[in-house]
């Protein structure tokens, strides 16, 4: 409220702006219009991870095993690339090099103008991409990370080994902290997704506001909850304990197939907020009963590491316990269209992931039945239930309408493009996800 005042007071009243997003790959992806130098992009929009990044126009696309050269179109980026502009200024003997579940890219450090929905950044550090693995969406042209200053992908040098991208961190402010510290927007952004047709690749996804929350109906009632510092190794956030992901706990598990007939359980796990994975990875002891749930039952696939289902089984009742709320899934989100006529379900026992350490993380599932906000002023994070969803899927007109001309993704690896799995293979931890 004093801040409030002050502002009120000097006559400076900060912005907010609501960028409309596309779903790509059959509501998985979710894409976001911004403009860097002279050129406008379509930007995966992902809260699990911090740097933004555009491909450079004659990118190397290289195999994720044996980094042999591919042809360009494989890495499925849109024919849409970074030409040099004169508002750039390349940073000298930085590079940039970050590893995702789906792959890596690499390249090097510039300051760029960079503008997002109506507000611009004259100097943003942003990664330039010469390098990548097949990570697009057929829309996008690179991507735009949400997650805290530590776990950006600067580093020292020209040139760094990619089996070195989680060391030597020269963390740097994300975007929308960049906005904040100008004065631009208040030190927080909101999230709400939309839920697209079942047979669609391609149509809107809903609302990123930044300082602001978007023209969505949500209930009154949030679930306040900290921004917790998660249980990383050292070297992953530069040696020092600081927030990283938008990790906070689930206190509990709601399911059933009558709702009138729900176990709850209790959970007390660790998670983080992933815009960028549609995968929610929850102990085995709650995914296996939810997904045993669905008629028919879904069954689990070594080969995809998810559970195949049939697409039109019958979705059971469940919710997740955060705060003293507890968010249930429309049915429709439990499961998801990898390819014509193949789904899983969206859960995924973390324990398949054979780490030493504990990772769940909610996805594009969850996020689709909340209002969320991104608090890292206050580091919080604020939750809401969406109310009147046909309402909020309604696209926006005039200067929020989609842009035109969006091709079709195209499916990618079931892998999700979320980073953290990936830093266990860099220290030396076992993991198979079948890449």
């Amino acid at each position: 409220v004093i801040a409030f005042l002050q502002l009120v007071f000097s006559g400076t009243m900060l912005a907010s702006t609501t960028i409309p997003l596309v779903s790509t790959e059959f509501g998985t992806v979710f894409d976001a219009s911004m403009k860097i130098g002279n050129q406008t992009f379509q930007m995966l929009v992902d809260t699990g991870s911090s740097d933004t990044y555009v491909m450079e126009n004659g990118y190397t696309c290289i195999n994720a095993t044996t980094n042999g050269q591919l042809p360009q179109e494989d890495c499925l980026y849109a024919d849409n690339t970074y030409r040099s502009s004169r508002t750039q200024r390349r940073i000298a003997n930085e590079n940039f090099g970050i590893e995702y579940g789906a792959g890596i890219a690499s390249g090097f450090m510039a300051y760029e103008q960079v503008s997002l929905g109506n507000l611009t950044v004259k100097k943003q550090k942003v990664g330039i991409a010469n390098r990548s693995n097949p990570m697009g969406d057929g829309v996008n042209s690179g991507l735009l990370g949400l997650a805290y200053p530590s776990i950006t992908s600067a580093h020292p040098g020209n040139r760094t080994d990619n089996t070195t991208y989680w060391y030597n961190r020269l963390p740097y402010d994300p975007l929308v902290n960049t906005m904040h510290k100008q004065g631009l927007i208040e030190p927080y952004f909101s999230l709400a997704l939309a839920r697209s047709p079942r047979n669609r690749s391609t149509s809107f996804g809903g609302y990123l506001t930044l300082g602001g929350l978007p023209p969505v109906s949500y209930s009154p009632e949030f679930s306040v909850m900290p921004v917790e510092i998660m249980d990383l190794p050292s070297n992953f956030t530069s040696g020092k304990g600081v927030r990283s992901y938008w990790a906070t706990t689930v206190k509990g598990a709601t399911f059933g197939v009558e709702s009138n007939n729900l176990t709850t359980v209790a959970l007390g796990s660790q998670v983080f907020v992933d815009s960028g994975n549609y995968i929610t990875y929850l102990p085995a002891s709650i995914v296996d009963k939810v997904n045993g749930l669905f008629s028919p039952p879904a069954v689990f696939n070594e080969e995809l590491q998810a559970a195949l289902v049939d697409c039109a089984a019958e979705p059971p009742k469940f919710g997740l316990t955060i705060g003293n709320q507890t968010f249930f899934h429309n049915g429709s989100d439990l499961l998801f269209q990898i390819s014509d006529g193949v789904c899983v379900t969206s859960l995924v026992a973390s324990e398949k992931i054979p780490l030493n350490i504990s990772v769940n993380v909610l996805g594009v599932s969850f996020l689709k039945n909340v209002l969320t906000v991104f608090d890292f002023g206050r580091n919080e994070m604020r939750f809401s239930k969406l109310l009147d969803v046909e309402r909020n899927q309604t696209r926006l007109t005039g200067n929020g309408t989609q842009s035109p001309g969006i091709s079709s993704g195209v499916r990618r690896s079931l892998i999700p493009s979320w980073g953290f799995v990936t830093v266990l293979i860099s220290l030396g931890l076992t993991l198979v996800l079948g890449l």
